[in-house]
């Protein structure tokens, strides 16, 4: 049985107890200006329930309703404006949303000097500012840039690690066997396998299987989000006070570091006790400790990127999982397909190629629940006109709303059915495949 979990568990009450005190309402309302100076009036508001645009009400007001109906709210901006582009609070700013694919496009494709991606996601998640990680730093890009490399050329033998850590952290989270039912929290637990089972890719074994490892990095994860919340509801001197109160989040990046230390000395030093149950080094953060070139707290530099590149999410796998949860009759349907396939190829990349029923059911949960109503985010860093004259002021943050396309009827049969096999007779449809219709890894030079 999977259980919804309340994602802020364990700060609920000292976040509740700020709130309620007075104190963040007032500092937001003095903070308010920063808001509104971005909000650009050309644009129409949806979502806000009475006065003009930049009335302080209608701000919290319509950013109180996105956060609990984000959809409805896009949808009803859609519908009302078509491909039009329209305007919604989201608690941390005015966003300027657009629907229109010809704006997509666009949007994808343009200089990252006049739509900047970088600028939008550090606004949006607050995750460099949280980890103090250096923007500057010639290192700042190294992460993505080795991640992709080392992925490409390793991928035989990246495959055979995560399915050997995978099925070690399935067996340390579920615990053995048992014809029993047992309630799991569907979120948490599902973070939890797949922190252990990345980790063994990003840092290496032992440390990935360590307990106190994959604790810190889940908290982390979770009090970056709280974090990047509490910075954008209060003025930017209060910050480190605001923080202080809801997470440990320096003492514990200070706690990482150390363990990640030991995992570095192997790498360098070639330490064999290290060497993973199979005599494979963890390659990846060796090369990442090699090409390095900060020279003060190099440690805390490498903790903090590889923190803050792993912050991501679960959530794909736990809708699919609660899809399969509803409905237990396709589970032994995706049974018939893999034992087969294994048997006769075993686990491998190739042989998970193959698994056509597997990979339409996770893209149809995909493009049901979608990770976001929002993608492409961009911060405008000047002026500038789109192709049919759409004005976007600089600093405005724009971002693509992305049920329109994933729900399209003129793309989808029966768009709003779950049909978990919609794909499986296509391989040109498979999850990977980036197309105008399919955004799940984004569109153009910024796709994953």
């Amino acid at each position: 049985m999977l259980q919804s979990p309340f994602m802020w568990n364990g700060h609920a009450p000292r976040i509740i107890l700020l709130l309620t005190s007075g104190v963040i309402p007032v500092l937001v309302f003095f903070s308010k200006r920063r808001r509104t100076q971005n909000a650009s009036n050309d644009f129409p508001t949806v979502g806000c329930s009475f006065g003009p645009s930049r009335c302080f009400s209608n701000f919290y007001v319509g950013a109180s309703r996105f956060l609990v109906d984000a959809p409805g709210v896009l949808k009803e901006g859609y519908e009302k404006y078509g491909n039009r582009p329209f305007k919604v609070a989201t608690m941390l700013r005015w966003t300027v949303v657009l629907t229109d694919p010809q704006h997509m496009v666009e949007i994808a494709n343009a200089a990252e000097e006049d739509l900047s991606f970088r600028e939008a996601m550090k606004d949006i998640m607050g995750v460099d500012d949280a980890l103090k990680i250096n923007v500057g730093s010639p290192d700042h890009d190294l992460l993505a840039e080795l991640l992709k490399s080392h992925i490409a050329r390793n991928t035989t033998k990246i495959c055979a690690e995560v399915q050997d850590e995978l099925l070690t952290s399935l067996e340390t989270v579920l615990g053995n066997e048992s014809d029993d039912w047992t309630s799991i929290p569907a979120l948490s637990t599902v973070n939890r396998i797949m922190v252990q089972t990345w980790q063994r890719f990003f840092v290496g074994y032992p440390l990935c299987r360590s307990s106190e490892w994959s604790s810190l990095v889940a908290k982390i994860h979770k009090d970056v989000a709280i974090s990047s919340v509490i910075r954008r509801l209060v003025p930017s001197w209060t910050f480190p006070f605001f923080a202080r109160m809801t997470s440990n989040l320096e003492a514990d990046i200070d706690r990482a570091t150390i363990l990640l230390g030991t995992a570095v000395e192997a790498c360098t030093g070639e330490v064999d006790e290290y060497a993973t149950p199979n005599e494979q080094k963890f390659d990846f953060l060796a090369r990442l400790v090699r090409r390095s070139t900060s020279e003060d707290s190099l440690l805390r530099n490498l903790t903090t990127r590889l923190l803050g590149f792993t912050i991501a999410v679960s959530s794909t796998l736990t809708h699919a999982l609660y899809h399969l949860a509803t409905n237990p009759e396709y589970a032994q349907v995706l049974r018939d397909e893999v034992d087969p396939i294994v048997q006769h190829d075993g686990w491998n990349i190739q042989s998970v190629a193959k698994m056509s029923k597997i990979d339409s059911f996770l893209k149809e949960s995909a493009r049901i629940n979608g990770v976001s109503s929002l993608g492409f985010f961009r911060q405008a860093t000047r002026d500038l006109s789109l192709s049919d004259g759409t004005f976007l002021p600089k600093g405005c943050t724009i971002a693509v709303s992305l049920p329109p396309f994933h729900r399209d009827s003129t793309a989808y049969e029966a768009p709003d059915e779950f049909r978990p096999f919609r794909f499986s007779d296509n391989p040109e449809h498979s999850i990977n495949a980036i197309t105008p219709q399919w955004l799940f890894f984004g569109y153009g030079k910024h796709a994953w």
